[in-house]
């Protein structure tokens, strides 16, 4: 009888395409600095380039070539508004300088994984060893990420991603095992390996942005698979203890890190600054990237991926006025530099409302897509897994910023591609 990674990997991946689809998924999982590069000058930048490029831009071609042949696009709506996106953060860079017109194109150039996705998901097979590959590479982060907690003395781990990358890598891979368990799968090894590495991905990087993608993740597929009618007590339970595990060794690592909850609740701070943690420093950028849209609320500052002093040094002496208690090393870090601390920020405060009504287009459709498919379409195992994404994503995007060469802007790319892939692999029952 063949297995369950050998009926994933069997025949799919002999077409070319999609093991070039494969190999850029691979490679824009690791961190682009980690992987080798050549520099090419340009103009007062350099512009380096590796084999994450190289397989992204084949992958767009072939994509692009795939549907002119076929001559069809999968939810055009979505993927025309990640086109629009992409578009957008790079058109917008070109007046800002050769920095921030690679950083952007470093950035946009992941659209090859929605295009990809989009065209290349093609059947239940590959979905299948596209699912397979994630849960897989899951299990490597988590085993690299177990043995720095072993050897390093505990605490927070990033494996070789880093910890908001994992964390966010985790909640997918989980959403993989629990609408496996929902659909009552034959691939009970893979149902079990996703959501165990799922959770000890989420639980080592300690993102409390993706704890809460957790919370969104297990909800909306608790919610669809009642609608389904399919949900039974044993994957309750398993849904629960996953996530009161979770939560559990999340606030262990992060429990320094919970300061705004002591000073709401807590005794009267006995010096100014004793509650502060890193959400408290969040809040300080996140006044200051108001007060940069405030001014610039139509297309912000233009895309830069780290902003320049001239666009927000001018309000930090407002945000010290602001925060008189928060300590001095917080504002410290704006000094010289301002790197967005989660995407919804940083699309505001970059593209202003053009970008934030466009980026929340993509989030709606993907909602309405992913929701769709969810309630009603088969097999449950596949149709269950874009709403579960397109969750986790959610949350996780409140902890980070996107940046090309990251893994976590490489998900929020593929977790487009996979919910535009769906509708046209499933089977919907008629009305």
């Amino acid at each position: 009888m063949p297995t369950p990674l050998r009926r994933a990997f069997g025949w799919p991946v002999r077409d070319v395409c999609f093991s070039i689809f494969l190999v850029a998924v691979v490679l824009s999982l690791v961190r682009a600095r980690d992987l080798p590069s050549f520099a090419l000058g340009l103009g007062e930048a350099d512009l380096s380039v590796g084999p994450v490029d190289v397989a992204l831009g084949a992958t767009a071609v072939l994509a692009a070539w795939r549907m002119r042949t076929r001559r069809s696009l999968p939810s055009p709506g979505l993927v025309l508004a990640a086109a629009a996106f992409a578009l957008l953060v790079f058109a917008t860079a070109i007046p800002n300088g050769a920095d921030a017109l690679t950083s952007a194109g470093r950035l946009a150039e992941l659209f090859a994984l929605t295009l990809g996705g989009a065209i290349l998901l093609d059947s239940r097979e590959r979905l299948s060893a596209f699912l397979t590959l994630i849960v897989g590479f899951c299990v490597v982060a988590v085993t690299w990420g177990a043995v720095g907690f072993v050897t390093g003395g505990g605490g927070r781990q990033g494996s070789f991603m880093g910890e908001h990358d994992l964390a966010a890598l985790g909640t997918l891979s989980l959403s993989v095992g629990l609408a496996g368990l929902y659909a009552r799968s034959g691939r009970r090894l893979r149902v079990a390996i996703a959501i165990g590495a799922g959770s000890f991905a989420i639980a080592l990087g300690a993102s409390l942005a993706s704890l809460l993608g957790l919370y969104l993740t297990a909800g909306v597929l608790l919610a669809l698979a009642l609608a389904r009618r399919a949900l039974r007590r044993g994957a309750l339970l398993v849904t629960l203890g996953v996530v009161i595990a979770v939560t559990g060794a999340t606030l262990t690592l992060r429990s320094g890190e919970l300061g705004f909850i002591q000073e709401w609740f807590g005794p009267e701070p006995e010096q100014p600054g004793q509650y502060a943690a890193s959400w408290s420093q969040r809040l300080i950028f996140a006044y200051v990237g108001g007060r940069v849209f405030l001014d610039r609320p139509v297309l912000g500052t233009g895309w830069h991926g780290e902003l320049p002093p001239e666009d927000y040094a001018r309000y930090l002496p407002d945000a010290r006025a602001r925060f008189p208690d928060q300590p001095e090393r917080y504002f410290g870090d704006l000094v010289g530099t301002f790197i967005p601390q989660q995407t919804y920020d940083q699309i505001l405060v970059e593209l202003g409302l053009v970008g934030g009504l466009l980026f929340l287009l993509i989030a709606l459709l993907a909602g309405r897509i992913a929701s769709q498919v969810g309630l009603r379409a088969s097999p449950a195992e596949i149709a269950l897994v874009p709403a579960g994404w397109v969750a986790g994503m959610a949350g996780a995007l409140a902890g980070a910023a996107l940046f090309g060469g990251s893994p976590l802007a490489s998900l929020f790319w593929l977790t487009l591609g996979v919910v535009a892939a769906t509708p046209r692999i499933v089977v919907e029952p008629p009305s």
